[in-house]
């Protein structure tokens, strides 16, 4: 049993270089996301073995990666969630939420263990607590407890008491940092399956790194699964070279029944001949693993290997752009004719390779979903209620930048649909529905768009609540209030400081969370919608762009200078007649087919000349871009005139310009001149704030029209 040393003091030193140190933090977040999203599910299913033994698995690699680094506080910890894990598999122990309860707090230390690595602070917590919760929570027999407390765990060295087929594995053994801990785990892969009998170098001499390991294990497993299965098992992890296997004769196999082999009965523990042997044939076929085909690169390199892709791009479209000049200028000229083809070929180059790297750090949505349902566990467990969180599309894949914005989005709309959209269960029965309500999570692709929808069975949004909540608090009057629809006035739930709440809790009352839902989501180009029906529920639905580095863009002219429009807040363009534009309360729209387009003029908003000047086009009509604003209402942006389509390459404005209101990048064009990138939700969003809602604006429109 590993000692829990005490707090340290000073600075902390681990046995560990740089690069080992970037090593042991990616694999041990890899570990401790998957033990916590697979002690949520062995809640809900207790009698899964598999899932039982990957947990147990993932917690002993961490034990052996830290006790290896020698952070020894760590190693205690999850030796002790260890053992109890193993009480568990031996079915000495039973699965209960309080266990549960008590692993997942366990794994919340060891967080921030982890950060002790990495910041080499000592953090302030109590290994002991937390391991001494996880020894009370165990529902163990007494005499199994007294014989788990003095003995360590190890791999079964045993007879077997089935007389079925001996195999012997010779396992290569990479080099690097973790090649004791693959040791163990292959030795633990194959204990799952059955019996090991015998393994040069032995267990206890790998934990206790007495053994030189070289470049192979032996391994002798007495098991009734197939050699392929044990095979397969050893392919799960990571980092191990060449697996030749056999399976002994039945000579072998009695006498293994007899006694464990020794040293001096073995062959050498040497990789076999590829060649001359009939069992590496197969394992040469099977060398090529999971492992060995991926590999860890840092995210900085792709985002450079990005970078230079976008300079790619602007040089392709600036080669496009002097071909046509030339041609305009020289006509067919057999040079310019091959410059051309040339050019066009680089083009189809650059747009293959930046496919690629795009796909290259593309992540599916799972790495963000599977946080969750521990945050839907807690949550329902304070507020006492009882809730299905289903989660679909997790094998959507995003832009690894859109990924890293989405979480806290997706993190405060799960909290608000536990303590805002499901019922307590008494109330749910008393409305006639079940006592668990369902929440269900969603990814699906759209064009070229992600959306992800979260709907709850609870008792939807009270409109009227938001509407009284919202005058209160002076967001809008109540003249607007009575003009609202229900679908405007749902909306305001996105206002800043407005909470329905009746009561201050640790979950949600204080008015923050909706707004910065919406905020973080504009931020990154997308929007954000929600639906609720009164009894029935809500749901909402947040639209991404697939990445955020290259978008395609409609470029328009704003006195004299070009600005970009993200496409897909581009909805149509069209030039307006002055007779046909209508002006209320001090705001100008027109009437678009059969709903009411308020406008905005770009000029006004960023100060770069009198309106006057956009209101005219060279034949005396108006331009005006349609688009959406994040509540899925349009307003029409007021230009001087339309460049064209093209794709573009976001860059920051960098520390030297700023935070500029209304703008979210700027791009490089093909002729070497920038334009700004609109951030469309902030321009409108200001433009409205600026002067009356528009709400109020389409009621008066309306009426007009109707009168």
């Amino acid at each position: 049993m590993i000692d829990s040393p005490k707090m340290p003091t000073g600075e902390l030193q681990f046995d560990l270089s740089p690069d080992d140190q970037a090593l042991f933090l990616a694999e041990v977040d890899e570990l401790i996301q998957r033990v916590e999203e697979s002690l949520v599910d062995l809640e809900r299913a207790p009698d899964d073995k598999a899932l039982l033994n990957e947990i147990f698995r993932a917690a002993h690699t961490i034990k052996g990666s830290s006790a290896t680094i020698g952070h020894t506080r760590m190693a205690a910890l999850t030796h002790a969630m260890e053992t109890r894990l193993d009480d568990l598999r031996k079915g000495t122990a039973s699965v209960t939420p309080q266990l549960i309860e008590a692993l997942l707090k366990a794994l919340d230390v060891l967080k921030l263990l982890r950060d002790e690595v990495e910041t080499r602070v000592p953090a302030s917590v109590d290994v002991d607590a937390a391991a001494a919760a996880v020894e009370r929570r165990s529902t163990k027999r007494a005499d199994a407890a007294a014989r788990a407390r003095s003995s360590k765990r190890s791999v079964k060295v045993a007879k077997p008491s089935n007389p079925d087929a001996t195999h012997r594995f010779t396992i290569g053994l990479e080099d690097g940092p973790w090649v004791a801990v693959r040791a163990l785990q292959a030795l633990l892969a194959l204990g799952d399956h059955g019996t090991v009998l015998f393994s040069e170098p032995s267990q206890a001499e790998i934990e206790r790194e007495d053994a030189q390991l070289g470049k192979s294990l032996l391994v002798l497993v007495k098991s009734d699964a197939s050699e392929q299965t044990l095979r397969d098992a050893l392919k799960a992890v990571p980092e191990l070279g060449a697996i030749v296997g056999e399976t002994l004769g039945d000579a072998d196999s009695a006498a293994s029944d007899e006694a464990i082999p020794t040293e001096a009965a073995l062959p050498e523990p040497v990789l076999h001949d590829a060649v001359n042997t009939p069992t590496a044939a197969g394992a040469a076929t099977q060398r090529p693993n999971a492992a060995a085909k991926t590999i860890r690169i840092d995210v900085a390199r792709l985002d450079a290997l990005l970078n230079l892709v976008g300079e790619l791009v602007i040089d392709r479209t600036r080669l496009v752009q002097l071909g046509s000049a030339l041609a305009d200028q020289y006509g067919d000229d057999r040079t310019l004719s091959d410059l051309q083809q040339t050019s066009l070929h680089i083009g189809r180059i650059t747009d293959e390779l930046q496919e690629q790297v795009m796909k290259s750090r593309m992540l599916p949505v799972e790495s963000v979903f599977n946080r969750l349902p521990r945050v839907v566990r807690d949550v329902a467990a304070k507020q006492g209620k009882q809730i299905d969180f289903i989660m679909e599309g997790k094998d959507t894949e995003l832009d690894r930048s859109v990924i890293e914005e989405i979480g806290d989005p997706l993190l405060h709309l799960i909290r608000n649909g536990v303590d805002h959209g499901i019922e307590t269960p008494d109330k749910r029965l008393a409305a006639g529905k079940p006592a668990s309500g369902t929440l269900r999570l969603t990814a699906r692709h759209a064009d070229s768009f992600i959306l992800i929808s979260l709907e709850d069975d609870g008792d939807g949004v009270n409109i009227e609540a938001v509407k009284r909540k919202a005058v209160e608090k002076g967001v809008i009057t109540q003249e607007q209030a009575d003009r609202m629809s229900d679908d405007e006035a749902v909306q305001l739930i996105f206002a800043p400081g407005l909470s329905t709440a009746q009561a201050l809790s640790d979950v949600s009352g204080r008015g923050v969370g909706m707004d910065v839902v919406r905020a973080n989501v504009e931020k990154i180009n997308g929007s954000v919608d929600v639906q609720t029906r009164r009894g029935q529920g809500t749901t909402f639905t947040i639209r991404l762009p697939l990445t955020l580095a290259i978008v395609q863009a409609l470029l328009v002219r704003v006195a004299g200078g070009t600005y970009a429009l993200p496409i897909h807040a581009v909805t149509e363009t069209l030039r307006v007649e002055p007779h046909q534009i209508h002006r209320v309360n001090h705001r100008e729209a027109i009437q678009l087919r059969e709903t009411v387009l308020p406008l905005v003029s770009v000029r006004h908003i960023f100060g770069v000349g009198p309106d006057e000047a956009a209101a005219e086009t060279g034949d005396g009509s108006r331009l005006v871009v349609a688009v959406h604003t994040t509540n899925s209402r349009q307003v029409g942006l007021i230009v001087d005139g339309l460049v064209g389509e093209q794709e573009i390459v976001i860059k920051p404005l960098g520390a030297l310009v700023g935070d500029v209101a209304g703008v979210s990048g700027a791009a490089i064009l093909g002729d070497g001149s920038v334009a700004l990138i609109v951030d469309v939700a902030a321009l409108i969003g200001q433009a409205i704030r600026d002067n009356t809602t528009v709400a109020p604006l389409l009621v008066d429109l309306q009426e007009r029209h109707a009168a």
